[in-house]
């Protein structure tokens, strides 16, 4: 998809560069607002109480299919209006809900789901397919001693493969959307000293942990005090279902979408190993086909607001995107 403003004072990649992501420029055309069917409140593209498309726009969105159930956890205090985890919730109805806190379900007992929280015990997507993979922390994210990670997590996470000389990584070709490993995913939408109280809700605290790979966040909106790398909702979901999706049936060799989106170089050389050639281009972006795209029509909204506001706004000049590394 082409970038409507590429050529800046400044060059930089454009993120979003080679990711299969609809035409989102169909939002530029709307005018006005329009009334929302189910609760009669005014919006511009999609009601943040109800998540649903308003007026037409339903028509033309693309509908995402996930491999398993994703649940966003909200803290009653996070703004509905700039929360991107509604984004999620309108492209894939059907496999995305949201819960504000503390109206959420106990997921004790039920099996198949993880919450993705960074914490000391936390595990990688890639350990859930079994694959031989550990964490790097010698140092405790270098935190001072006393301080939990999964409170005050400072510091980039990098994980290293382990494998033997004998050992032939390969797709287990029996992963179905219906029995992988992860059955339903938690995430939880709130800034980080909202979460920690959330975390320790007995009806999420005992959730196998998980912690993706480090990704540079594009979102626009500074929260104080959090890195680069803490990625918005939207972002987050994206980032955890392509390492799902990549465990589970590989990485197709012909797809470009990751080279601007800058995750850590961990991530690619754990991908390598897993990447396919496709045969035939009617294959490639079959559901259980090695990831050409398949969710990257989950950032549609974020990415058509990444554009607008980079229409107004020089990137190196929002605080957002001058956050440490």
């Amino acid at each position: 998809m082409s970038h409507p403003v590429e050529r800046q004072k400044r060059p930089r990649k454009y993120p979003f560069a080679n990711l299969h992501i609809g035409d989102h420029t169909v939002l530029d055309t709307i005018e006005g607002r329009h009334i929302c069917g189910d609760c009669n409140r005014s919006r511009k593209f999609f009601c943040y109480s109800c998540y649903k498309p308003v007026g037409d726009l339903g028509e033309v969105l693309p509908k995402v299919e996930l491999p398993l159930k994703i649940d966003i956890i909200k803290h009653k205090k996070e703004i509905d209006g700039k929360s991107t985890a509604v984004h999620a919730a309108v492209l894939a109805p059907e496999h995305v809900t949201i819960h504000t806190y503390p109206n959420i379900p106990d997921y004790r007992g039920e099996p198949g789901v993880v919450l993705i929280f960074p914490s000391s015990k936390s595990l990688t997507v890639p350990q859930l397919f079994e694959r031989n993979v550990q964490l790097k922390i010698d140092d405790n994210y270098g935190l001072p001693k006393g301080h939990h990670m999964g409170t005050m997590l400072r510091r980039r996470m990098d994980e290293v493969e382990v494998t033997s000389e004998m050992e032939e990584l390969s797709i287990k070709s029996h992963y179905t959307f219906g029995n992988l490993p992860i059955q339903r995913a938690v995430f939880i939408d709130s800034t980080w000293n909202q979460s920690r109280s959330i975390y320790l809700d007995e009806r999420v605290r005992q959730l196998k942990t998980v912690v993706l790979q480090n990704r540079l966040s594009q979102f626009w909106r500074h929260q104080k005090g959090s890195p680069r790398w803490y990625l918005a909702t939207i972002e987050a979901i994206h980032q955890f279902l392509l390492e799902v999706h990549v465990n589970a049936w590989g990485l197709n060799a012909a797809y470009r979408g990751l080279d601007n989106l800058e995750i850590t170089e961990g991530f690619h050389q754990l991908a390598k190993p897993l990447t396919i050639a496709t045969a035939t281009e009617e294959n490639a972006v079959k559901r259980e086909s090695p990831y050409n795209g398949q969710y990257d029509n989950l950032l549609f909204f974020f990415a058509n607001m990444y554009d607008l506001i980079h229409k107004y706004y020089d990137h190196n000049d929002l605080i957002s995107y001058r956050r440490p590394i």
